[in-house]
Protein backbone atom coordinates (compact mmCIF):
# COMPACT_ATOMS: atom_id res chain seq x y z
CA UNK A 1 0.00 0.00 0.00
CA UNK A 2 1.62 3.65 -1.00
CA UNK A 3 1.06 5.68 1.89
CA UNK A 4 3.32 8.64 1.15
CA UNK A 5 2.83 9.75 -2.88
CA UNK A 6 4.71 12.90 -4.40
CA UNK A 7 2.32 13.95 -7.32
CA UNK A 8 4.46 16.46 -9.55
CA UNK A 9 6.20 18.47 -7.50
CA UNK A 10 8.15 21.46 -8.39
CA UNK A 11 9.93 23.77 -6.04
CA UNK A 12 12.21 26.52 -6.93
CA UNK A 13 14.98 27.68 -4.44
CA UNK A 14 17.39 30.23 -5.44
CA UNK A 15 19.06 28.93 -8.69
CA UNK A 16 17.74 25.39 -6.79
CA UNK A 17 14.65 23.69 -9.43
CA UNK A 18 13.40 20.34 -7.82
CA UNK A 19 11.24 18.46 -10.65
CA UNK A 20 10.07 14.92 -8.81
CA UNK A 21 7.64 13.82 -11.23
CA UNK A 22 5.46 11.28 -9.64
CA UNK A 23 6.85 9.23 -6.61
CA UNK A 24 5.18 6.25 -4.20
CA UNK A 25 6.39 6.05 -1.31
CA UNK A 26 5.40 1.80 -0.09
CA UNK A 27 4.33 0.82 3.63
CA UNK A 28 6.25 -1.94 5.41
CA UNK A 29 9.49 -0.57 3.23
CA UNK A 30 12.90 1.27 3.15
CA UNK A 31 13.24 3.20 0.72
CA UNK A 32 16.67 5.21 0.15
CA UNK A 33 17.16 8.80 -1.46
CA UNK A 34 20.40 8.55 -3.29
CA UNK A 35 22.36 11.26 -4.41
CA UNK A 36 25.09 14.05 -4.22
CA UNK A 37 24.99 16.97 -2.20
CA UNK A 38 22.83 19.08 -3.49
CA UNK A 39 21.14 17.04 -5.38
CA UNK A 40 17.79 17.91 -3.81
CA UNK A 41 17.25 15.01 -1.13
CA UNK A 42 16.71 17.18 1.86
CA UNK A 43 14.44 19.54 -0.02
CA UNK A 44 12.32 15.99 -1.09
CA UNK A 45 11.77 15.38 2.34
CA UNK A 46 10.89 18.66 3.56
CA UNK A 47 7.95 18.59 1.08
CA UNK A 48 7.14 15.30 2.21
CA UNK A 49 6.90 16.56 5.73
CA UNK A 50 4.81 19.31 4.89
CA UNK A 51 7.48 21.69 6.02
CA UNK A 52 8.03 23.38 2.52
CA UNK A 53 5.02 24.05 0.32
CA UNK A 54 5.99 23.58 -3.40
CA UNK A 55 5.24 25.76 -6.27
CA UNK A 56 3.30 23.08 -7.83
CA UNK A 57 2.01 19.51 -6.97
CA UNK A 58 2.25 18.19 -3.65
CA UNK A 59 2.72 15.29 -1.04
CA UNK A 60 0.28 12.97 -0.65
CA UNK A 61 -0.61 11.10 2.82
CA UNK A 62 -3.29 8.27 2.38
CA UNK A 63 -4.29 10.68 -0.40
CA UNK A 64 -4.67 13.88 1.36
CA UNK A 65 -2.21 16.79 1.08
CA UNK A 66 0.18 16.47 3.91
CA UNK A 67 0.13 20.52 3.92
CA UNK A 68 -3.22 21.23 4.72
CA UNK A 69 -3.44 17.93 8.03
CA UNK A 70 -3.44 19.64 11.16
CA UNK A 71 -0.74 19.80 13.29
CA UNK A 72 -1.74 17.04 15.40
CA UNK A 73 -2.99 14.65 12.50
CA UNK A 74 0.39 15.86 10.39
CA UNK A 75 2.34 14.88 13.97
CA UNK A 76 0.49 11.69 13.95
CA UNK A 77 1.49 10.37 10.06
CA UNK A 78 4.61 11.82 9.65
CA UNK A 79 7.83 12.01 11.41
CA UNK A 80 11.01 14.06 10.34
CA UNK A 81 14.81 13.98 11.42
CA UNK A 82 16.81 16.51 9.73
CA UNK A 83 20.00 16.86 8.84
CA UNK A 84 21.20 19.05 11.79
CA UNK A 85 19.24 18.97 14.62
CA UNK A 86 19.64 22.08 16.61
CA UNK A 87 18.07 22.68 20.04
CA UNK A 88 18.49 26.26 21.73
CA UNK A 89 17.30 25.38 25.46
CA UNK A 90 19.32 23.69 27.94
CA UNK A 91 17.44 20.46 27.93
CA UNK A 92 18.38 17.08 29.34
CA UNK A 93 18.72 14.07 26.71
CA UNK A 94 14.86 12.78 27.86
CA UNK A 95 13.45 16.63 27.52
CA UNK A 96 14.77 16.74 24.39
CA UNK A 97 12.71 13.48 23.47
CA UNK A 98 9.41 14.39 24.93
CA UNK A 99 9.38 17.11 22.71
CA UNK A 100 8.48 14.71 20.25
CA UNK A 101 5.11 14.70 21.52
CA UNK A 102 4.62 18.26 22.07
CA UNK A 103 1.88 18.23 19.04
CA UNK A 104 0.85 14.82 19.80
CA UNK A 105 -0.02 14.80 23.84
CA UNK A 106 1.91 13.39 26.49
CA UNK A 107 3.35 9.39 26.46
CA UNK A 108 6.12 9.02 29.14
CA UNK A 109 6.30 4.91 27.54
CA UNK A 110 6.82 6.13 24.16
CA UNK A 111 9.64 8.50 24.82
CA UNK A 112 11.23 5.72 27.25
CA UNK A 113 11.03 3.39 24.56
CA UNK A 114 12.75 5.84 21.85
CA UNK A 115 15.86 6.41 24.55
CA UNK A 116 16.44 2.24 25.10
CA UNK A 117 15.98 1.78 21.16
CA UNK A 118 18.68 4.34 20.22
CA UNK A 119 20.87 3.34 22.98
CA UNK A 120 20.26 6.54 25.20
CA UNK A 121 18.90 5.26 28.46
CA UNK A 122 22.11 5.34 30.49
CA UNK A 123 22.07 9.54 28.98
CA UNK A 124 18.86 10.43 30.07
CA UNK A 125 19.48 12.84 32.09
CA UNK A 126 22.51 13.74 30.80
CA UNK A 127 22.48 18.00 29.31
CA UNK A 128 21.72 17.41 25.38
CA UNK A 129 24.56 20.22 24.97
CA UNK A 130 26.99 18.21 26.27
CA UNK A 131 26.88 15.70 23.59
CA UNK A 132 28.68 15.06 21.04
CA UNK A 133 27.34 15.44 17.18
CA UNK A 134 26.71 11.29 16.84
CA UNK A 135 24.89 11.49 20.03
CA UNK A 136 22.74 14.14 19.12
CA UNK A 137 21.52 12.70 15.82
CA UNK A 138 20.76 9.60 17.88
CA UNK A 139 18.45 11.68 20.29
CA UNK A 140 17.18 13.58 17.07
CA UNK A 141 16.16 9.98 15.56
CA UNK A 142 14.72 9.35 19.25
CA UNK A 143 12.39 12.50 19.32
CA UNK A 144 11.21 10.94 15.82
CA UNK A 145 10.50 7.79 17.14
CA UNK A 146 8.37 8.95 20.55
CA UNK A 147 6.40 10.81 17.80
CA UNK A 148 5.88 8.10 15.27
CA UNK A 149 2.86 6.23 14.77
CA UNK A 150 3.64 2.22 14.00
CA UNK A 151 2.36 3.01 10.89
CA UNK A 152 2.97 6.16 10.44
CA UNK A 153 5.90 7.71 7.64
CA UNK A 154 9.69 7.59 9.03
CA UNK A 155 11.57 10.46 6.68
CA UNK A 156 15.18 10.50 7.63
CA UNK A 157 17.37 13.08 6.49
CA UNK A 158 21.26 11.82 6.70
CA UNK A 159 20.14 10.78 10.05
CA UNK A 160 23.06 8.42 10.46
CA UNK A 161 25.86 10.73 8.84
CA UNK A 162 27.47 11.62 12.50
CA UNK A 163 26.47 8.52 14.48
CA UNK A 164 29.82 6.21 15.58
CA UNK A 165 30.38 3.17 13.47
CA UNK A 166 29.85 1.09 16.09
CA UNK A 167 25.84 2.60 16.76
CA UNK A 168 24.94 1.92 12.41
CA UNK A 169 23.92 -1.28 12.27
CA UNK A 170 21.79 -0.93 15.83
CA UNK A 171 19.82 1.77 13.72
CA UNK A 172 19.57 0.87 10.95
CA UNK A 173 17.92 -2.66 12.55
CA UNK A 174 15.57 -0.53 14.38
CA UNK A 175 14.38 1.34 10.80
CA UNK A 176 13.80 -1.91 8.92
CA UNK A 177 11.97 -3.13 12.22
CA UNK A 178 9.53 0.09 12.16
CA UNK A 179 8.96 -1.06 8.25
CA UNK A 180 8.37 -4.71 9.13
CA UNK A 181 5.85 -3.46 11.63
CA UNK A 182 4.12 -1.52 8.87
CA UNK A 183 5.81 2.11 8.84
CA UNK A 184 7.16 3.61 5.70
CA UNK A 185 10.57 4.45 6.31
CA UNK A 186 12.05 7.18 3.55
CA UNK A 187 15.99 7.34 4.16
CA UNK A 188 18.27 10.08 2.21
CA UNK A 189 22.03 8.86 2.38
CA UNK A 190 25.24 9.58 0.27
CA UNK A 191 26.37 6.76 1.80
CA UNK A 192 26.12 3.82 -0.27
CA UNK A 193 27.27 1.18 2.28
CA UNK A 194 24.53 2.13 4.30
CA UNK A 195 22.11 2.43 1.13
CA UNK A 196 22.84 -0.71 0.15
CA UNK A 197 22.73 -2.40 3.71
CA UNK A 198 18.59 -0.74 4.01
CA UNK A 199 16.71 -0.16 0.97
CA UNK A 200 13.97 -2.39 -0.59
CA UNK A 201 13.59 0.23 -2.48
CA UNK A 202 15.73 3.28 -4.36
CA UNK A 203 15.53 6.72 -5.73
CA UNK A 204 18.22 8.35 -7.34
CA UNK A 205 18.33 11.92 -7.26
CA UNK A 206 20.72 14.24 -9.87
CA UNK A 207 20.51 17.84 -10.15
CA UNK A 208 17.15 18.38 -8.34
CA UNK A 209 15.52 15.36 -10.96
CA UNK A 210 14.65 11.99 -10.06
CA UNK A 211 17.27 10.03 -12.42
CA UNK A 212 15.51 6.66 -11.48
CA UNK A 213 13.23 4.90 -9.10
CA UNK A 214 12.45 1.07 -8.05
CA UNK A 215 13.63 -1.68 -6.65
CA UNK A 216 16.59 -1.76 -4.67
CA UNK A 217 18.23 -4.93 -6.05
CA UNK A 218 17.70 -3.24 -9.61
CA UNK A 219 19.46 0.22 -9.06
CA UNK A 220 21.90 -0.44 -6.45
CA UNK A 221 24.24 -2.25 -8.35
CA UNK A 222 27.75 -1.51 -9.33
CA UNK A 223 27.77 -0.49 -13.16
CA UNK A 224 24.14 1.26 -12.36
CA UNK A 225 25.90 3.45 -9.70
CA UNK A 226 28.57 4.13 -11.16
CA UNK A 227 27.00 5.68 -14.03
CA UNK A 228 24.67 7.44 -11.87
CA UNK A 229 27.91 8.89 -9.28
CA UNK A 230 30.31 9.12 -11.73
CA UNK A 231 32.80 7.24 -9.74
CA UNK A 232 33.96 3.72 -8.86
CA UNK A 233 32.01 1.59 -7.16
CA UNK A 234 32.95 -2.09 -5.71
CA UNK A 235 30.60 -5.01 -3.99
CA UNK A 236 27.01 -5.97 -4.49
CA UNK A 237 23.53 -5.06 -3.78
CA UNK A 238 22.88 -8.58 -2.12
CA UNK A 239 19.78 -10.44 -1.86
CA UNK A 240 16.47 -8.37 -2.16
CA UNK A 241 18.83 -5.21 -2.66
CA UNK A 242 20.86 -5.65 0.74
CA UNK A 243 24.26 -6.07 0.47
CA UNK A 244 27.25 -4.31 0.47
CA UNK A 245 28.58 -1.16 -1.72
CA UNK A 246 31.65 1.13 -1.75
CA UNK A 247 33.28 4.16 -3.58
CA UNK A 248 36.10 2.25 -4.95
CA UNK A 249 38.44 5.21 -3.70
CA UNK A 250 41.81 2.36 -3.96
CA UNK A 251 40.73 1.66 -7.79
CA UNK A 252 40.31 6.00 -8.42
CA UNK A 253 43.60 6.58 -7.19
CA UNK A 254 45.57 3.78 -8.90
CA UNK A 255 44.07 5.31 -12.06
CA UNK A 256 45.01 8.33 -11.54
CA UNK A 257 48.50 7.62 -10.48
Amino acid sequence: MTRLAIEDVELRQGGFRLRTGRLGFRAGRVTVLLGANGSGKSTLLRVAAGIVRPDAGHAALDGRPVHALRPRDRAAGVSLVVQHPQLAAPFTVREAVQLGRVARGRDDAAVERALARTGLAALAERPYHDLSGGQRQRVAVARALAQHSPAGVLLLDEALAAVDVSEVASLLRVFREEAAAGATVVLATHDLTVAAAAADEAVLLGEGEVRSAGPAAELLRPEVLQEFLGVRVAGTAGNEGRGALCVDHAAMLREQA
